[in-house]
């Protein structure tokens, strides 16, 4: 029977980094939000820029949605591995002491 292992510790550390994902797409965010139009240079490059803010903006947001959507899922993944990992100690704790109560230890 293959054995199954699940690395709680690297699952959290896949969280922060997802977090710190979701932090860089809101600094993106502000930096195109403080690029204003007529601060850039020609009307020209303004309004190129607009629309790259503009465009770029809402597929940071698509970005940052589908960020937290795994984010969430790898939370509750997380919380369920730990979970059976908990109660499957506390299970076999029962049974040494079980054991042990027989006279089979």
């Amino acid at each position: 029977m293959p054995d199954f292992t699940v690395d709680i510790g690297g699952l959290d550390a896949l969280g922060k980094n997802l977090d710190r994902t979701s932090e860089n797409i809101d600094n993106a965010t502000r930096k195109l939000a403080d690029a204003s139009p007529g601060s850039i240079g020609s009307d020209e490059l303004d309004e190129a820029c607009a629309d790259f803010r503009e465009i770029w903006d809402g597929g940071l947001g698509e970005i940052r949605d589908a960020v937290a959507a795994i984010k969430e899922g790898l939370d509750a993944a997380i919380k369920g591995y730990a979970e059976l990992e908990n109660g499957i100690e506390a299970e076999l704790a029962k049974m040494a002491t079980n054991l042990e109560s027989m006279g089979a230890g």
